[in-house]
Order: C-alpha cells, then sequence, then structure tokens
C-alpha cells in the first residue's frame, strides 16, 4: 500500500529524499507539484547548535511543495529523520485542480522558537528542491529572502 507524503522543506530535494528513503518512484507515482492551502511555511523547529527547521501552520496564504508516492516502509524510514514532528493527513490541490489526501510533518506547538533564521546550508536544500521541481518562481524568491537574511 503507498501513501502520498507532501514535503515543503528540505525534502524537497530528491537527492535528500532518495538517500533518506531509497529510490524515489517513477512513472505515474513520480513526484508531483502541490499546494496546501490555508498554512504558511515558517521556520521555528529548533534543532542543535541553535538550527532551526522548517514547519507549517494554519492560518495562512498556502504553501507550495511537492507529493512523493511512499511506502509504509517509506514513512517509517522518514520519522526517524523527522524528530519532533507528527504527521498529520492534509489534503492538498495537484496543478489539475484535484484534491488529494496525504501526510505532512507538523511540529510543536510546544519548544517552538521566534526570531531564528534557518541556516544557509538548509536553505540551500529547499531552494535546491524548489528549483527543482519548478515551484512558483514568486514563492522560490520568498525562501531566497529568508536565504539572504540568513547570511
Amino acid at each position: 500500500m503507498t501513501e502520498w507524503y507532501f514535503a515543503y522543506g528540505s525534502n524537497l530535494w530528491t537527492d535528500q529524499m532518495a538517500a533518506r528513503t531509497g529510490p524515489v518512484a517513477e512513472g505515474e507515482d513520480r513526484p508531483r507539484r502541490a499546494f496546501l492551502p490555508d498554512h504558511r511555511l515558517t521556520f521555528d523547529v529548533p534543532g542543535e547548535n541553535g538550527q532551526v527547521f522548517a514547519n507549517i501552520h494554519s492560518p495562512g496564504a498556502g504553501v507550495h511543495g511537492v507529493l512523493y508516492c511512499c511506502t509504509s516502509d517509506t514513512l517509517k524510514r522518514l520519522d526517524e529523520f523527522e524528530h519532533g514532528y507528527e504527521r498529520q493527513r492534509v489534503t492538498v490541490v495537484l496543478e489539475n485542480g484535484d484534491r488529494q489526501e496525504a501526510f505532512a510533518y507538523f511540529a510543536g506547538p510546544t519548544g517552538l522558537v521566534q526570531g531564528r533564521l534557518p541556516t544557509a546550508e538548509y536553505l540551500r536544500r529547499i531552494l535546491t528542491g524548489a528549483r527543482e521541481h519548478g515551484l512558483p518562481d514568486w514563492y522560490v524568491r520568498e525562501i531566497e529572502a529568508c536565504a539572504s537574511a540568513s547570511g
């Protein structure tokens, strides 16, 4: 059985997904762009050494991302990397307007931090994936603005 996973952070980058979960599906189950309405992208999940990672919250204008087709084993492997996050069901909108059920990782609300910027390396991973999948230019520029602010 397979499930769709909505990636919005560094897992946008196919190379990172493949390193974490094994080969990424192709053909009918290939990655595809999707939009999560009524949410916003934030960087408020604390990591080691002052790092901060991506998260999504509602309400918001929406989050662009990528759907990956995953087996239950793939999702278990992802869970090992997503410390501090829990999988929750979401409904995303595909480019053709169809709705698709998927899982996304959410953190919080306890332990979240405000006012920190993600590292340049972490943002590079997000931007690489966003460009690789052709997310909207304006959305990529918004993420790039975080990169220039983080030095």
